[in-house]
């Protein structure tokens, strides 16, 4: 038996191993592992002020911070968005204390205003991350507020959550639904564009976000596709199992991610224009003006992808062929050209949602896998291949997962075992899915 180098899975396979260690060299940069040993501790400085719209938080510049450990030293100097980060080694305790005098004219300093607080990297850091903490300055006019006075807070966190889940979940949904293949490696995807938008804006030729934003998203969008040419659409012709595919997509994820880890670093890291955004008070719920912008980004791709696939002749296609590729195929829609579109589009997608996280939360190699079970838990209880399911589901998921930090605060490691508890219960009330579909079997 004669097998044929040139076609065969295992050579398309290092094809694509190998644009991924293209990527990663071209993301790398040498200050990125040469600081992976250090932390850094950002440091903010902010006013609070009463005004006609109610108490706003305004950012100090010019205050004088000072970090002194028995690993070192560090000083800094607030810049215009009240914010000072200084590196220091990742071992033990710090004090870090701001100089009163340096606050400019007019800024107040309260009896109750703390000038000084504790850093420990011992506890609660994982290794190359870092630390922040803000100093208030001023009146501090705002009213304690109870149990349900937190409740619009969370549900607005609950709803930004829920549109970052929708974007990633609605293409992992669309691949289950036209291959039937359960991908891990998703996550990868989902940190792909991250990174590369991260490249763009921090290390390479420092762009505005919003113009960085379109490579890494594009990068996501061309890795699913190699993804499908390269690896899924072989294996589908040879016949390989489902379940084998499965488990193909697991070794991808996990090689893929610790290629990350070797090139990217350890730490979390924050686009430029993001790091410390003053947040905005509106009346019992606060929100920073990046936040505001990935919820209205997020709402905006939702619904538009879902006319996309409600209106278009692609969207209807993909539809045919996620309820029924075999009489799909015998209607003469091309199957293969459906499907690796939607392995662009849900790879573009899942970019999207990567960008939005890392906004939100800081770029990390591990950021896809860290949201990869609350992914699957949405388009599961949504119904399996469904992509309004899974928009349906993120919502449930996103905002349990919310609710339970408001229930059980003093639990947030373990906040999603609510999602968890949710998922189980819509399960067994409706074993199917909010929008999925009764199966027959046998």
């Amino acid at each position: 038996m004669r097998i044929d180098i040139a076609k065969s899975p295992l050579r398309k396979g290092a094809g694509v191993l190998g644009l991924f260690l293209a990527v990663s060299f071209a993301l790398w940069t040498p200050s990125a592992q040469a600081a992976q040993e250090d932390g850094t501790i950002t440091v903010s400085v902010v006013e609070r002020a009463s005004g006609d719209n109610g108490q706003a938080k305004n950012p100090v510049a010019g205050v004088k911070i000072r970090v002194q450990g028995a690993a070192g030293s560090a000083d800094g100097v607030t810049d215009a968005k009240g914010l000072a980060v200084l590196n220091v080694p990742q071992t033990g305790k710090y004090d870090v204390s701001f100089d009163v005098t340096s606050l400019p004219k007019g800024v107040a300093v309260s009896s109750d205003t703390k000038t000084t607080a504790s850093i420990d990297f011992s506890v609660g850091v994982s290794v190359g991350t870092g630390k922040s903490l803000s100093f208030f300055v001023g009146s501090d006019t705002r009213a304690t507020r109870g149990r349900w006075g937190l409740l619009p807070q969370t549900l607005v966190n609950g709803i930004k959550l829920s549109l970052i889940l929708a974007i990633c979940s609605i293409g992992l949904a669309l691949i289950y639904g036209t291959t039937g293949l359960t991908n891990f490696a998703h996550s990868e995807i989902i940190t792909m564009a991250a990174m590369v938008t991260f490249w763009f804006n921090q290390n390479g030729p420092r762009w505005p976000l919003l113009l960085a934003a379109p490579f890494g998203i594009a990068a996501s969008a061309l890795m699913g596709s190699a993804f499908e040419l390269r690896v899924w659409r072989p294996l589908r012709r040879r016949s390989t199992s489902l379940t084998s595919m499965m488990i193909v997509s697991i070794g991808m994820a996990i090689g893929t991610r610790y290629v990350y880890l070797f090139f990217f670093g350890g730490r979390n890291r924050r686009f430029v224009q993001y790091v410390g955004d003053p947040e905005i008070d509106f009346g019992p719920v606060g929100i920073t003006p990046r936040d505001l912008g990935i919820m209205i980004i997020s709402a905006i791709v939702v619904v538009g992808f879902s006319i996309f696939l409600l209106r278009t002749r692609f969207g209807k296609a993909i539809r045919a062929v996620s309820d029924n590729s075999d009489l799909a195929s015998a209607t003469g829609i091309n199957t293969d050209r459906i499907i690796l579109l939607v392995w662009a589009l849900g790879g573009g997608l899942a970019g999207i949602g990567g960008v939005m996280l890392g906004a939100a939360t800081g770029v990390q190699w591990d950021m896809g896998n860290v949201i990869l079970l609350l992914l699957f838990a949405a388009f599961t209880v949504g119904g399996l291949g469904n992509p309004f399911g899974a928009l349906a589901g993120s919502f449930v998921i996103g905002m349990f997962t919310e609710l339970w930090t408001w229930v059980f605060p003093n639990v947030v490691e373990l906040k999603t075992l609510g999602a968890l508890i949710a998922l189980v219960v819509i399960l067994l009330v409706r074993p199917e899915g909010l929008l999925g579909q009764k199966e027959r079997v046998g």
